[in-house]
């Protein structure tokens, strides 16, 4: 298997993510450089952070040169919180709260769609990667009672989160047909995509279909996923190359003119991944390893300002592109979303 060409990254370090973790869960935002207390916890954050420590737990005894982390036991501690964050959110019904104040109480009755796909997503990534740890025991748990629930979510984003990590062939079969379906509903041939509209977490819908697909081997739903990805390139790779995400202020609504900001790490993030997964699904098609890799230099400055996002020195990575630049909050959700991306680049493209 030839290697791809090597970027020159800086190294990743674990600094900032350390900072926002406490024995109750990693926090939602920051104020500036300090955590914003008054907004608490959300399982969102404790899900994505799950995946992050499995992915460190497997990566940290090969000791690779591009990651910095100071004490070797943090990702054994950051699986621990966020396990038990999600163990505790768990509701008799199997679905789960999201939020959590400062001391600890729920200030929910029940979380969204999204955060309950996010944390089965984040729970059955924690099954198969660690099947003999304690750890895998416990997800199982919470995956018993809240699986039952999977087939009653209809946000077509929520489905993707589901799809990530599922292997159930009943359940592959009935969430995948919902987003094919959706797309078939949709599509123009000036709009291959699955809603009238392109918000957040977009490369996540093809990114689950296309492997729901591989899995089942169901060529039409691969076959959907790859024009998805292509409507997408299309859209949110900018004329000169740089990568430029739908804007959160109005989003991209058919018809109508796309928002340019603000652009969110999360949506860098997921091209990375996406595109990734599409650059292996379909024979290690140039084109989509070029685009993951545009949207993960997004961070380093390839961008509509041409600023960093990403602090090598402290592990920060800040809330996003506003019109006048950088938004200077750095929360978990962006911290995140580019050790997600990163990881995932490093492993995909080295090994």
């Amino acid at each position: 298997m030839r290697r791809t060409q090597k970027l020159a990254l800086p190294p990743v370090r674990l600094t900032h993510l350390a900072r926002l973790t406490t024995p109750l869960g990693i926090w939602q935002h920051t104020r500036y450089a300090e955590p914003w207390v008054e907004h608490g916890f959300s399982i969102d954050d404790q899900a994505r952070g799950l995946i992050v420590g499995v992915w460190l737990y497997q990566l940290l005894p090969k000791q690779p040169d591009w990651l910095i982390c100071d004490d070797p036991t943090f990702p054994e501690q950051l699986i621990e919180i966020c396990l038990r964050y999600i163990e505790q959110a768990q509701l008799p019904s199997g679905r789960f709260h999201n939020f959590r104040d400062a001391e600890g109480r729920w200030i929910d009755e029940v979380g969204s769609d999204d955060s309950f796909g996010r944390t089965v997503w984040a729970l059955q990534t924690l099954r198969k990667a660690l099947p003999q740890t304690e750890w895998a025991s416990r997800a199982q748990k919470l995956l018993e009672l809240a699986l039952p629930h999977a087939l009653t979510i209809q946000p077509t984003r929520s489905i993707a989160f589901l799809l990530m990590e599922e292997e159930d062939p009943h359940r592959l079969h009935a969430l995948g047909r919902i987003l094919a379906e959706r797309y078939q509903h949709t599509r123009e041939p000036d709009w291959r995509w699955f809603e009238p509209f392109l918000t957040y977490d977009n490369p996540r819908i093809p990114q689950a279909l296309l492997l729901a697909g591989l899995r089942l081997q169901n060529p039409q739903w691969i076959r959907i996923a790859r024009e998805a990805f292509e409507f997408l390139a299309e859209t949110t790779f900018s004329e000169v190359g740089y990568f430029n995400p739908i804007g959160s202020d109005g989003w991209y609504f058919r018809g109508r003119i796309r928002a340019m900001f603000d652009q969110q790490p999360i949506c860098a993030g997921a091209t990375v991944e996406a595109f990734l997964d599409a650059w292996q699904g379909f024979e290690r098609y140039k084109p989509f390893l070029r685009y993951a890799q545009r949207a993960l230099m997004w961070y380093h400055g390839d961008n509509i300002h041409q600023i960093a996002l990403y602090d090598p020195e402290t592990g920060v990575v800040y809330d996003g592109l506003t019109p006048v630049g950088v938004n200077l909050n750095r929360g978990a959700e962006s911290v995140i979303s580019y050790l997600m991306a990163r990881i995932r680049w490093e492993v995909y493209t080295r090994f």
